[in-house]
């Protein structure tokens, strides 16, 4: 067994309990570990990268009323740049071997778009496909072998209303105790 399976195991593993800030900064070791990974590695790698990037969508979630007193104590930084439920990922690939290279969800098409062109190193026999809708839709990106280059698509989390308990043990913690977090999910795991 490699060292590089080893190290993503162990990833996986801190994963399941990690906050977002650590969910990013382990999708930054994935990425850096992926580059001398062998085949096999880099598919365990691509397929972590997934399970971290639904991991931390999971996590994300905008307040029922965005009007209430403790919600404009501790604004999210995801509320500010869109109030609505609706969300655009974009996952970029890499023009060789078609490997996941990077997956960034922001809050307006015109974001995602403007992203994608930036990242995106284009050829003349790239081709692209759209189909949008009212309620959304997708733009992807191909070269000319068929390899996806880069998606954009429309994401839509429901609201999530908050309860009290967990936005105080959220406050808690901000303010360096991170006791009634620590009882949150202590309590849930012993129901569970």
């Amino acid at each position: 067994m490699s060292t590089i399976a080893d190290a993503l195991r162990a990833i996986e593993q801190r994963a399941e309990l990690a906050i977002v800030q650590e969910l990013r900064l382990m999708i930054k070791e994935v990425l850096t570990m992926r580059t001398g990974a062998t085949p096999e590695d880099r598919a365990f790698a691509d397929g972590l990268l997934l399970k971290i990037d639904h991991l931390i969508a999971d996590q994300l979630a905008l307040p029922a009323e965005a009007n209430t007193p403790a919600t404009q104590a501790m604004p999210s930084f995801d509320a500010w740049l869109n109030p609505s439920s609706e969300r655009y990922e974009v996952r970029l690939y890499g023009r060789d071997f078609g490997d996941l290279e990077d997956v960034v969800f922001v809050g307006s098409f015109e974001v995602a778009l403007q992203l994608a062109t930036e990242r995106h190193q284009a050829q003349p026999t790239d081709q692209s496909e759209a189909l949008w809708r009212s309620d959304g839709g997708f733009l992807t990106v191909r070269s000319c072998h068929g390899t996806v280059l880069l998606h954009i698509e429309t994401i839509k989390h429901p609201l999530i209303a908050v309860q009290p308990h967990v936005e105080r043990a959220s406050q808690a913690l901000e303010n360096g105790d991170p006791a009634l977090v620590q009882q949150l999910f202590t309590a849930l795991r012993q129901v569970a």
